[in-house]
């Protein structure tokens, strides 16, 4: 992926995932603040329920805090009446929370009485309770130190759900972490490679010159000798390009688009293998039936794409090798066909041959050797121009490789 496409997609999907998340708190906490009226609402209805027995006045309940909540009965209370009462009514409410009771003068606010209820404590009868008199004008609060828990564990489902949520930010931004150190150590593999075969090739071609000069000026003796060095110098040179084309596949750039004419180029990348494909005793045909050659391409990757094709086809012809480039109107676009009557692909890998690094898994059809780059290639150059690459093939029945441009 381009660097410019993978920032995109890094920035879109971190932006979509915090707008996910920014949703999700902003609904969580609607969620909270709805659960948390409801509470206060039933408890001011419990305590109203329990002053107003405790008195014929209209009594008043104040939320002092968030979870403080007053009664000012300002009447005679029994400590252990009210706890029973209290119960009942949040009982009846379904809060089964933790709470503290507190019984207050009416006059000072001074605390007389308090004690810590558990949800699941049953109501027992304290000891040494007192009950005051009539004069004693009294009123009441409870107190929740656990509310916002208690609220929290009524909303598990947000939770949970904002707890995946986050647990996917986590992996997102560790997916984007690994694809970037991923990236960091592809770049830095192939321009170790790109470093490394450049700096091969030179020698390789102050071998092949001195192998020419020495077979010019050795004795008969010795030209066998030469023979096998020049053979295996080609070898490598070779092996070195494969390894660049391999790194040129990963490192595709941006076509540099120019009009070229399509017939022109085709013929010089012919040119190259016309000589080895007499030495073979075989035959490069062109066809050219297109009425309009002109498009806009790059020169440079099209004649590194259309030689790729015409090579496969010379390699993987068992003998006397038949090639026909062949050009055809299509429309507004050129089609361009590479025909071999070579030794063929099993119709069930066609689809797969255009995969990097694909070879045929069998051993004794295919005898040159390769890393499988060379179709990958094509295909990856022709899409850079916006054209369409297919192939049909059947084992023993030759290739035929079509590519579809468009015309300026």
């Amino acid at each position: 992926m381009k660097t410019q496409n993978l920032r995109h997609v890094i920035a879109l999907g971190t932006l979509l995932l915090i707008s996910l998340f920014g949703v999700q708190i902003y609904w969580f906490n609607r969620a909270f603040d709805v659960a948390e009226r409801q509470f206060d609402h039933s408890v001011q209805i419990a305590l109203k329920k329990v002053a107003d027995s405790l008195t014929e006045k209209d009594t008043e309940i104040k939320k002092l805090s968030s979870n403080f909540f007053l009664a000012t009965t300002a009447c005679a209370i029994n400590n252990e009446a009210i706890e029973k009462l209290l119960r009942r009514e949040f009982i009846l409410r379904s809060l089964d929370v933790d709470y503290e009771l507190g019984i207050y003068k009416a006059e000072d606010d001074t605390l007389v009485y308090g004690t810590y209820i558990e949800a699941t404590r049953m109501f027992r009868q304290e000891s040494g309770i007192q009950t005051p008199g009539i004069g004693d004008a009294k009123n009441f609060a409870v107190y929740f130190p656990r509310k916002k828990s208690y609220l929290a564990a009524e909303l598990d489902i947000w939770i949970f759900s904002s707890a995946v949520l986050l647990l996917m930010l986590g992996f997102f931004a560790y997916a984007i972490w690994s694809l970037l150190r991923e990236r960091k150590f592809s770049e830095l593999k192939n321009d170790f490679i790109n470093n490394m075969t450049h700096e091969f090739k030179t020698p390789v071609t102050n071998i092949g010159i001195a192998a020419e000069i020495l077979k010019k000026k050795a004795h008969a003796d010795h030209q066998l000798y030469i023979d096998i060095l020049q053979k295996e110098n080609e070898k490598l040179r070779q092996k070195i390009d494969q390894v660049l084309l391999g790194a040129s596949v990963d490192q595709l750039r941006r076509p540099s688009l120019e009009q070229i004419d399509l017939h022109t180029l085709i013929v010089d990348c012919a040119e190259t293998f016309q000589f080895k494909v007499k030495q073979r005793n075989g035959d490069l045909q062109l066809e050219f039936n297109a009425t309009d050659s002109k498009i806009l391409g790059d020169r440079e990757l099209l004649s590194q794409a259309i030689s790729n094709l015409i090579d496969n086809a010379e390699k993987y012809s068992n003998q006397d090798p038949k090639i026909v480039v062949r050009t055809k109107d299509l429309g507004n676009e050129i089609e361009i066909h590479v025909i071999d009557q070579g030794i063929g692909i099993p119709t069930s890998m066609t689809k797969k041959v255009f995969d990097k690094f694909f070879r045929i898994p069998s051993g004794n059809v295919h005898n040159v050797k390769g890393f499988g780059l060379g179709l990958n290639f094509v295909k990856q150059v022709i899409r850079s121009h916006k054209g369409k690459v297919g192939l049909w093939s059947e084992l023993n029945g030759g290739t035929d490789v079509r590519i579809v441009l468009p015309r300026l």
